[in-house]
């Protein structure tokens, strides 16, 4: 790989550093082809992919266009579940799973196109200030995300300690069980 092609790589990798954080939804429409209409005299449409980018928190951001390679690269996994047809849901803990919000807020945050509490947590402060106590709101999704990335970690932790106690314990009877043969044996070879 050469000199320009890790920049250009890297410029990319800059330039979309905050796509994660983008709702965005890829879908087919159907695109009327003139030269065939014209052709056969009667509407001919052909199928053609497209990409909704939100920026959550905000209605009036909304990008719809016709697919370009650079988004089959910007959104590998959104494109990904399109040609799957999976569902393209943003992927996170859906704000209807967060007991901090009212089902009033969870509507009105999707009426902006936020979904997740991770969406919710990377909010710009334009966006966040749009709601009733929105910058608040964030700053717990934030607090709540890294609490469950440190409770996440303790039970891996724990589950970890689980096992080596098992083992330990698993071992301790198999040098009880040796110590009795070991004993057996040796009154045996005393008679």
């Amino acid at each position: 790989m050469g000199l320009e092609s890790v920049i250009e790589a890297n410029t990319f990798d800059n330039r979309f550093a905050a796509d994660n954080k983008l709702y965005v939804v890829f879908a087919m429409h159907a695109v009327q082809n003139g030269f065939q209409t014209e052709q056969q005299g009667r509407p001919i449409f052909d199928d053609v992919p497209h990409v909704r980018i939100h920026v959550p928190g905000d209605k009036t951001s909304v990008i719809e266009r016709p697919v370009i390679e650079e988004d089959k690269m910007r959104f590998p996994v959104q494109w990904a579940k399109f040609q799957s047809n999976m569902s393209q849901a943003p992927e996170g803990t859906p704000l209807e799973q967060w007991p901090l919000l009212t089902i009033g807020q969870v509507y009105e945050f999707k009426a902006l196109n936020v979904f997740t509490v991770e969406q919710l947590a990377g909010m710009a402060d334009t966006q966040a200030q749009r709601f009733m106590g929105g910058h608040e709101l964030r700053r717990k999704a934030i607090a709540f995300l890294a609490v469950s990335k440190n409770t996440a970690e303790a039970q891996r932790l724990a589950t970890a300690n689980a096992e080596l106690e098992q083992r330990l314990g698993a071992k301790d009877e198999i040098i009880a069980d040796l110590s009795k043969r070991l004993e057996a044996l040796e009154a045996k070879q005393k008679k």
